[in-house]
């Protein structure tokens, strides 16, 4: 089957993640993958897994922008020149410009909701969906359907999201922790607290930065270890939180990181303070796929993710007291702490790229044809 993934860019981040899961177990079944995207830090790692990747597409956020219409020629004639099959959209900018070329090439498409999408509108008037829908979790199904009504959706399937549980587990190990450590500023003897996202206020850092503070205050061990990178003014407005709460020396900024598995060896527990509601959550699914314990507050399919505190702890969204007595339950009982990894990495054999593929899979098989 010739497979076309049509997304927004290429850079570190849950559809990135995502889509590099997906594409290797499609191109080790033997498909032809094929991406269309605007460049990115992982763009290397797309064009050793599929057959071409076409990275020079405009950027895009808005779905009325002359430069995303401008590729709309482009995009007809690559998808009648390579046959493809089946076109596979992660955007809803993809959604529209796919839905449009639709009318020319006749070939099927499918969306992936990677996130909550609010009723406006556009989305009203030009849904866009395609043949059907992916739903990353049971939440983000259920999501769909209570706020666009079944009747206005085609078939939604619910395939949750999959990473190489074993291979990540394998990479973390393969790391010399106490040099990683070293080489972020962590002594042995101290607690670190790794976050890692987009820096965007959704995310919710400035919460978690808040909460640390409280608790550092008592436990003078704990460190905050912030990875990603994201909006320059958000950036800043955390840096200033920092300095203002006086917490400068116990808090370490990284930036964009494509090795995970360093930021994983090195910490000691995984935070996910995010306001916006989660579809799934792949950050949670990797560190708990290291072996890290996670605490995650109660937003969209996170709660589903961790089991309703069985496989994590979980606060409620903007609670930093509730968020602030998780990383102290967390810092004191060391237990707690082996316990809780052990129960989400054994969680973690349940969400697979191989399952999330053949599933996907499926998917494609009921729409092709379908034009």
């Amino acid at each position: 089957m010739k497979i076309l993934h049509i997304t927004t860019h290429l850079n570190t981040g849950g559809i990135t993640t995502y889509l590099q899961a997906l594409v290797k177990e499609q191109t080790r079944a033997g498909h032809e993958v094929y991406l269309w995207a605007s460049s990115g830090v992982c763009l290397d790692d797309f064009r050793s897994m599929t057959r071409e990747v076409v990275s020079d597409v405009p950027r895009c956020k808005s779905e009325l922008s002359p430069r995303l219409w401008s590729q709309l020629p482009r995009l007809v004639s690559y998808v009648r020149k390579q046959k493809i099959d089946v076109i596979h959209t992660h955007t809803r900018v993809a959604q529209v410009l796919v839905a449009v070329s639709k009318f020319f090439t006749r070939v099927p498409f499918l969306s992936t909701a990677h996130m909550f999408y609010k009723k406006r509108l556009g989305r009203i008037l030009y849904p866009c969906w395609g043949n059907a829908i992916i739903a990353n979790s049971k939440t983000m199904k259920d999501g769909l359907i209570d706020i666009f009504g079944e009747k206005n959706l085609p078939p939604v399937t619910e395939v949750v999201n999959g990473i190489d549980v074993e291979g990540l587990r394998m990479r973390v190990k393969q790391v010399d922790r106490r040099m990683c450590r070293k080489d972020y500023g962590f002594c042995d003897e101290e607690i670190v607290i790794l976050s890692l996202s987009r820096l965007i206020p959704v995310k919710g850092v400035h919460f978690l930065i808040e909460a640390f503070a409280l608790v550092a205050r008592e436990n003078p061990s704990l460190r905050l270890l912030v990875a990603g990178s994201g909006e320059p003014d958000y950036k800043q407005r955390l840096e200033d939180q920092v300095n203002a709460l006086g917490i400068r020396e116990k808090v370490r900024f990284l930036g964009n990181v494509t090795q995970t598995e360093k930021v994983f060896a090195a910490a000691d527990l995984f935070v996910a303070p995010y306001l916006w509601p989660e579809a799934f959550g792949l950050s949670i699914l990797e560190a708990m796929a290291a072996g890290l314990p996670v605490a995650g507050s109660r937003s969209g399919g996170i709660g589903e993710l961790l089991g309703q505190d069985e496989y994590g702890l979980l606060f409620d969204e903007k609670d930093v007291k509730g968020l602030s007595k998780c990383l102290e339950v967390y810092a004191r009982d060391p237990d707690l702490r082996l316990r809780m990894a052990r129960a989400g990495h054994q969680a973690a054999f349940r969400y697979t790229a191989l399952n999330m593929y053949q599933q996907t899979q499926n998917v494609y098989e009921q729409v092709v044809g379908q034009g």
